[in-house]
């Protein structure tokens, strides 16, 4: 056991560090890193326990109470993925199991250290309250995040994550309930501690959801094209096989206001990895309708489009953060309004406004002070 819980740390750890590192992360995948910190942190604890703790019951039984973190986190990235506006903390209640089984910890150790008697009396039962309510919250929040996962249709890759770190964790619970049951109806062996069979299961359950983040996360980042070979791929695929015009003027001018509206309402050219394909998946409409209507009615490009929206948005935010007086950085801007990179971020912002980002920001400022002199 102590060499999967090792291995489940460092790996914990490493996953922390490369999302962590990566300039593409979104504002939800913190809750990712604060899940991984939590697994590590949980592992390391255990690693501790396992090496330098004597006392035979405290090792194979005393759970950890960091493992009421998991599905409330997982529940956090769901719901703000869902809905970009959304804040975290607005739902701190769901970790009031964290807290009564943070105090509910400490308390078993400050009686072990006054007397081993009553520390394995206290044990007992904290250890039976909360196997029983880590089960019960671990079918809870993955079916919660489950339910969310089905309003991403739009967001392919979040829903594959959701669901199977949610599976992961109701599988645990799973395993969990099934040697609970059985120690308890004495299907077991009495003799056999099989607590330390079902543990091993679940750090490793622990390693896989690391791994399946590492995944869906960090290997798409790094998987992204260079700025060169996605202005090549871009141009090959707006390059759609030749058709005859199929929509009249007035229904390419419908289509149009009903696709400006969907992007209005779901955000979505704000997603780095936007293509038509998705777009048109998530607004319904046929690709090549799409793209004949933007090329023949509009007279753009499906990218050109897109960005025009991305850039629309990043004025936006630039005239509401002079506002506030708050400062802009650029780079946080271009990402999260769908660029992949600044330097992509500050050719069309130039080309659309006629001014580079820093030069708008510096105009709006010097605006703002002459309307104040």
């Amino acid at each position: 056991m102590i060499y999967v819980i090792a291995i489940g740390a460092f790996q914990a750890l490493t996953a922390v560090a490369l999302l962590g590192s990566s300039k593409l992360r979104s504002k939800a995948d913190f809750l990712l890193i604060l899940l991984l910190c939590c697994i590590a942190a949980h592992l390391a604890i255990k690693f501790c326990i396992y090496s330098f703790v004597n006392d035979n019951e405290v090792r194979t039984q005393m759970n950890t109470f960091i493992g009421f973190c998991y599905g409330p986190l997982l529940y956090l990235y769901a719901c703000q993925r869902r809905d970009a506006a959304f804040i975290p903390a607005s739902r701190w209640y769901v970790f009031l199991p964290f807290i009564l089984g943070a105090v509910g910890y400490l308390t078993v150790v400050c009686v072990l250290m006054w007397s081993a008697d009553a520390g394995h009396a206290v044990l007992y039962y904290y250890n039976e309250t909360t196997t029983w309510m880590m089960m019960v919250l671990g079918f809870l929040f993955p079916g919660l995040s489950l339910r969310i996962a089905k309003q991403l249709p739009d967001m392919p890759q979040e829903k594959k994550l959701i669901n199977s770190i949610s599976y992961l964790l109701g599988i645990i619970s799973i395993i969990s309930l099934g040697f609970k049951t059985a120690q308890s109806v004495h299907l077991l062996d009495s003799s056999y501690n099989y607590n330390i069979i079902c543990r091993d299961i679940v750090y490793s359950l622990l390693l896989v959801v690391c791994l399946v983040i590492i995944r869906y996360k960090y290997v798409g980042i790094i998987g992204a094209q260079p700025v060169k070979a996605a202005a090549q791929t871009v141009a090959a695929a707006e390059i759609l096989p030749s058709r005859r015009m199929q929509l009249s003027t007035e229904e390419q001018r419908m289509l149009l206001q009903s696709l400006e509206a969907y992007l209005h309402k779901t955000k979505i050219f704000t997603d780095a990895e936007l293509n038509l394909d998705k777009l048109a998946q998530g607004a319904g409409i046929s690709k090549y309708h799409i793209s004949e209507t933007l090329n023949s009615y509009a007279g753009k490009s499906f990218y050109q489009y897109i960005n025009e929206w991305r850039i629309r948005r990043a004025m936006e935010q630039i005239r509401f953060m002079n506002e506030k007086a708050l400062p802009v950085n650029v780079l946080t801007l271009a990402y999260d309004c769908g660029f992949k990179a600044k330097s992509s971020f500050n050719q069309y912002f130039k080309k659309i406004t006629g001014l580079t980002p820093t030069e708008y920001i510096k105009s709006l400022v010097a605006a703002s002070v002459t309307i104040h002199e």
